[in-house]
């Protein structure tokens, strides 16, 4: 992807950052007009999916479970491993300033769901149940309702 943004004419306007420490992330975060997720594999949650939106970044995402539940319409999806259906996600995100408005939006209002106080009460929940249910020897009404 790096040589097809260069041979595009791309090269400064266009990032490929592999893995960044948070405090960087952080960073560079308010400098950038979206957000693009890549991955193959399932990821459970994808943290940086949330701080990217808490930035206000509209967000193009692979269309996998996990991801999908998280952001579900707050971000853009397009099919994993597939360059076309990214290429047309971005294209949309920066042709249609309406959609990429209402993306933004939907991002702070999504990331507001998963702040740290209530990501942490949720968790310690669940920590109880399971100790309960454990304690009582089934682990089957663990799973989050």
């Amino acid at each position: 992807m790096e040589q097809r943004a260069i041979g595009l004419g791309l090269r400064g306007r266009v990032h490929f950052d592999s893995f960044l420490p948070r405090a960087e992330l952080w960073r560079r975060l308010p400098n950038f007009d979206a957000f693009v997720f890549t991955t193959r594999g399932r990821e459970a949650f994808g943290l940086v999916l949330i701080e990217a939106q808490a930035h206000g970044l509209p967000v193009a995402y692979s269309d996998l479970p996990g991801v999908r539940e998280i952001l579900g319409s707050s971000g853009f999806p397009y099919t994993p491993a597939n360059p076309r259906s990214l290429a047309m996600a971005l294209d949309e995100m920066g042709r249609n300033f309406h959609r990429r408005r209402a993306l933004t939006e939907a991002a702070l209002h999504n990331a507001r769901r998963y702040d740290i106080t209530t990501t942490g009460r949720q968790l310690r929940e669940l920590t109880l149940r399971v100790i309960s249910d454990r304690d009582e020897g089934s682990l089957v009404s663990a799973v989050p309702r």
